[in-house]
């Protein structure tokens, strides 16, 4: 049982780490008792090398991702009136939180950082974090698909239906010359279907950064 336990607490870190370190920690542990401080204590430092070990692209898709949620619950919860013919600023990020300038920005920097850092190619560290940005709209386009959720097209100088009216609904505010509302399964696939965009703006992010770093490179005589 002691050999089990110990090997569920090795698993927990990073398999670099565990190839490194991983025999000297597992005999460690096999040589004192196994109390609750103990196994407590190297699950934390187990998440701390994950965090460690964890891409800046990871984190950065997190924190998209997080962006996304919060502007889809504050869609469903609380949707702002549409009272202009042209479609706000604050809406339109709140209706296309992944298509915005500030989005292709981020996946440009981060193109760029991961060519600075040489930590591997930037096209896909660029997609690691559209695909995870993407989990929210991609939940979003299942929830309608089973019919839990769904969404109303709301045209300039109407009010939004309020969540407490009509139960659960996404607010889709419609233009003059917009396409019509969200599809479902576009919304289901949208991890994928953005997954070209982001290796292109990764990409060129990336070509900044190794340019960057040629430039910063001192000149041999």
């Amino acid at each position: 049982m002691r050999k089990r336990i110990v090997s569920w607490l090795l698993r927990l870190y990073p398999k670099v780490w565990r190839n490194e370190y991983g025999a000297e920690l597992a005999d460690m542990l096999r040589a004192r008792p196994l109390t609750a401080g103990v196994c407590s204590d190297v699950v934390f430092s187990a998440m701390w090398q994950r965090a460690r070990a964890t891409q800046a692209s990871t984190w950065v898709g997190l924190g998209l991702m997080f962006a996304v949620i919060a502007a889809i619950v504050s869609n469903i919860a609380s949707a702002p009136a549409y009272q202009e013919s042209v479609l706000p600023e604050h809406l339109e990020l709140l209706q296309k939180p992944l298509r915005s300038e500030f989005y292709v920005l981020i996946l440009c920097g981060i193109g760029f950082w991961t060519a600075v850092t040489g930590a591997g190619s930037s096209g896909r560290a660029a997609m690691r974090a559209s695909l995870i940005a993407s989990i929210p709209i991609a939940l979003t386009g299942l929830l309608m698909l089973i019919g839990i959720l769904e969404y109303v097209e709301v045209l300039p100088g109407q009010i939004a239906t309020s969540v407490q009216s009509r139960g659960i609904v996404y607010t889709f505010y419609k233009g003059i010359q917009q396409i019509p509302g969200p599809a479902p399964l576009t919304l289901l696939l949208a991890p994928l279907l953005r997954l070209p965009g982001a290796w292109l703006w990764g990409t060129i992010g990336g070509s900044l950064g190794r340019k960057y770093v040629n430039w910063r490179r001192p000149i041999s005589a």
